[in-house]
């Protein structure tokens, strides 16, 4: 992709082998970028998670550096963005993949703890990691931001009404970054993930008792994606190639909303 070489991307919930699928997609597409030519910083709640993304970004010959943090509290996301400023002098790109699911539930059966817990990381994380970089940005005079939703920012989800609506969330906040800074060189950008075939469905077999076995078979691509499918797409957005996308999340989802 044109323009990622040497570009500083951070990425969080980029950790190897983390339970939630986030942190699965965002080690496939710290490993993308890396690929092309960026330097990747890797976030994640685990160091030790980090730094296996960052392993096998180096054993491939690219460039990379790992931080602990936590999205949803402040300080750590300061942090997180003094480190990488400090391993590369800047931040060109910011990948706002961290993320959990919701419970399986209907609303009237969801604790608040619960949806306190997604509306924290899945959509006040994606505000704090971009209220920390974008003073950076600006001051450059440009930067992009990719925010990661989900199929359920469009569309009702068996996931649970907490998630459902966090997505839809990130959405309209890709759209107010977007509105706010785009005419002061900010790209901000989303992409809309179906279900993803990610380390957390690792080994189990797909019946149809698996998550969604319905809703994803009876799309127009009949299966469930892979990481790195996802990941050539923010490989995409994140390049010189997608400069004139503004505000739009792509889905990446096997057209599974259409039905």
């Amino acid at each position: 992709m044109r323009g990622l070489k040497d570009k500083v991307v951070l990425v969080t919930g980029g950790g190897h082998g983390a339970e939630q699928a986030g942190s699965s997609l965002g080690q496939a597409m710290s490993v993308e970028l890396a690929k092309e030519g960026a330097k990747v910083v890797v976030a994640d709640l685990s160091l030790e998670r980090a730094n296996a993304t960052v392993t096998q970004i180096r054993d491939a010959g690219g460039d990379a550096t790992g931080v602990e943090a936590d999205v949803v509290d402040e300080s750590s996301v300061a942090a997180m963005v003094s480190a990488a400023l400090d391993a590369y002098g800047r931040i060109d790109v910011l990948v706002n993949n961290a993320g959990v699911f919701g419970a399986y539930l209907p609303l009237l059966e969801i604790e608040t703890s619960q949806w306190e817990r997604i509306m924290d990381v899945d959509l006040k994380g994606v505000f704090l990691a971009t209220k920390a970089v974008l003073p950076h940005m600006l001051e450059r005079g440009s930067g992009v931001v990719i925010n990661v939703s989900s199929a359920s920012g469009v569309v009702a989800s068996e996931v649970g009404a907490e998630y459902t609506t966090a997505k839809h969330g990130v959405i309209g906040l890709t759209k107010q970054i977007a509105y706010d800074y785009g005419h002061k060189g900010i790209r901000a950008v989303g992409i809309g993930p179906g279900v993803i075939k990610t380390a957390a469905f690792e080994g189990a077999e797909i019946t149809p008792d698996f998550p969604f076995y319905d809703l994803t078979m009876q799309a127009p691509a009949g299966r469930y994606g892979e990481p790195l499918e996802v990941a050539r797409a923010v490989v995409f957005l994140a390049s010189d190639d997608a400069s004139f996308i503004h505000g739009h999340t792509i889905p990446v989802d096997g057209g599974s909303p259409i039905r």
